[in-house]
């Protein structure tokens, strides 16, 4: 028995289902985007197309004394002519908003694994249990409800119209056009609102529905994290390398001097006078962590030399061991080696204080 999925999506879960395509999507979104974009350009280029009809009706007669093939030539030329003038912005309008209604669900999207061949989506058992399954069910009775309200819509507009209508045959030929035009900007209109009203509630029902589809179990939400985090173990290691590297830094900044071979050891000796009867080790590295403890020592000005012998004699050493009797004459040149050099720094700052 699989165990109850009642966790939240994690950002990681929901990251895996965005690389394969899987995003709480809406067709009613890019659906209404995409019809109120083209309704938008019908309203507003409406006495546009309006003349243009009246253009198209009146053309034929316009060349009627013409031969017939040259008639015929001029009128099909024409009118294509008037018919790419309309749908031309049309076409180009539903191209961008529908893009653009995609986009304002879940952004740009590329996901070539989500385009991937299922055999299971052409299996003929697949295909029957598609056809029976719960979510096939819930687009049908969305898709009744839908058109039950737009029904509403419609009936509303013409049934608050009926007296302009009726009205009509009084008035004579002159008003047809403008009530039409009237009543068909009114359609469009309470259209637009109705769409825009469906599209969110199915919006936040697909959102629903796809946060639904992705809850978690709490085993999975453990082992996921076990994964991005790593085990116990393993963190517990990474921390013991950073305290390591910490406590490595603040070493070297406590070191009077650091001996290098040239980049693969390095050891840090530190002498207090009247507090260490001798030398002491402050830090040693390898590798990498050799070269950080050189990188930190110049950083903090204190001085590094070069002595492969005696980087490979104090490396044996632990750290905070005195250095043994065999070390100490070499250590000693070491240190006044460090002590010359703090006398030149002296003598180069009493010149520049003077």
């Amino acid at each position: 028995m699989s165990a109850e999925k009642t966790e939240e999506p994690t950002p990681k879960k929901l990251r895996d289902a965005r690389e394969k395509g899987q995003v709480a999507k809406s067709k009613e979104v890019s659906g209404t985007f995409n019809l109120i974009a083209v309704l938008a350009v019908l309203w507003y280029m409406s006495e546009t197309y309006i003349e243009t009809f009246k253009a198209m009706v009146v053309f034929p007669a316009l060349v009627y004394n013409e031969p017939f093939e040259v008639s015929f030539k001029i009128v099909t030329m024409g009118i294509l002519q008037m018919t790419m003038d309309l749908l031309i912005p049309l076409v180009a309008v539903a191209m961008f908003s529908a893009i653009a209604g995609n986009v304002m669900q879940f952004g740009l999207l590329f996901a070539p694994e989500g385009i991937k061949p299922d055999i299971e989506k052409i299996s003929p058992v697949g295909g029957l249990k598609k056809i029976f399954a719960m979510k096939n069910l819930v687009e049908f009775f969305k898709s009744v409800i839908k058109i039950l309200f737009l029904t509403f819509v419609v009936y509303y507009v013409i049934y608050s119209s009926i007296g302009d209508m009726v009205d009509m045959p009084h008035c004579g030929s002159s008003c047809i056009l403008p009530v039409a035009a009237h009543l068909i900007k009114k359609l469009l209109l309470y259209s637009m609102i109705a769409f825009v009203i469906i599209a969110v509630l199915d919006y936040m029902f697909e959102r629903h529905n796809f946060t639904k589809q992705n809850r978690m179990s709490k085993d999975e939400v453990k082992r996921e994290h076990k994964e991005s985090e790593g085990s116990p173990e393993i963190k517990g290691k990474r921390k013991e390398i950073h305290q390591e590297i910490l406590n490595q830094a603040e070493n070297t900044g406590k070191s009077d001097v650091v001996i290098k071979n040239p980049t693969h050891l390095a050891i840090g000796l530190q002498y207090r006078q009247g507090k260490t009867p001798l030398p002491l080790v402050t830090v040693k590295g390898r590798g990498g962590h050799a070269r950080f403890i050189i990188k930190i020592a110049e950083k903090e000005g204190i001085p590094v030399l070069e002595n492969v012998p005696l980087a490979h004699a104090l490396f044996h050493l632990n750290i905070a061991d005195f250095i043994p009797g065999e070390l100490i004459e070499p250590v000693a040149e070491v240190f006044r080696w460090v002590q010359e050099i703090k006398e030149q720094e002296k003598d180069n700052e009493s010149p520049a204080e003077e």
